[in-house]
């Protein structure tokens, strides 16, 4: 007779993963809606908007380090989960440096394909909060790395948009305030997926170590 398989055990360390990454698609979702309704007056309102969320991860992340510092015993190396929790912490602050520049930048309009190029990071961000999700099937090859191949597949999306925008910028004439405050804008959002990948190939890294 089979056994019957037992249920996976929901970790501490395994849900705070997905819910620190949710600070970060809070912050994406918040710019996002911004651009779409872009108000220059509103620049200030929306970095110090995000700077909050970003403050309410910081925190959630130093309860969650203290924690760790407390254990005995921990699911997977003690190291790996302080190194998971800073990359995620990297990507929130990625999409926070987005606000801060369109401020410290006084952008008084967003260069083109901006709007579509934040959509892209935001899903790439979404995608990472479900890889995060799916953390504690780790070593379920089958069932965790399609969701880690989602997020790497966007930032793959993510470069050709980064290249084809600023390849679009010296094919025209343009001041050269302009065309600098286009290439800081593709360059952080193309960061933000960047930082999102490296998130997820880490936990495959974590699986690796654990077979």
């Amino acid at each position: 007779m089979f056994k019957k398989k037992k249920a996976q055990k929901t970790n501490y360390y395994f849900s705070s993963f997905p819910l620190l990454a949710e600070y970060s698609l809070k912050c994406g979702n918040m710019i996002l809606e911004f651009m779409e309704n872009f108000d220059e007056s509103k620049l200030e309102s929306i970095q110090d908007s995000v700077h909050q969320v970003e403050h309410e991860a910081d925190n959630v992340k130093h309860e969650v380090t203290a924690k760790l510092l407390t254990e005995f015993m921990t699911p997977i190396d003690r190291e790996d989960i302080f190194a998971l929790l800073r990359l995620i912490d990297d990507v929130t602050d990625a999409v926070e440096e987005i606000s801060l520049k369109l401020y410290l930048y006084n952008y008084t309009s967003l260069p083109e394909g901006t709007i579509e190029f934040m959509k892209l990071t935001v899903e790439c961000i979404s995608k990472m909060v479900e890889c995060l999700k799916q953390f504690p099937n780790y070593l379920v090859k089958e069932v965790f790395d399609p969701y880690v191949q989602e997020v790497v597949s966007i930032e793959e999306e993510s470069d050709k948009y980064y290249m084809e925008d600023i390849h679009a910028l010296y094919l025209v004439k343009m001041d050269e305030l302009s065309r600098h405050k286009a290439e800081a804008m593709y360059s952080m959002l193309e960061e933000v997926s960047d930082r999102c990948r490296e998130v997820c190939r880490f936990c495959q890294n974590i699986a690796l170590k654990n077979i």
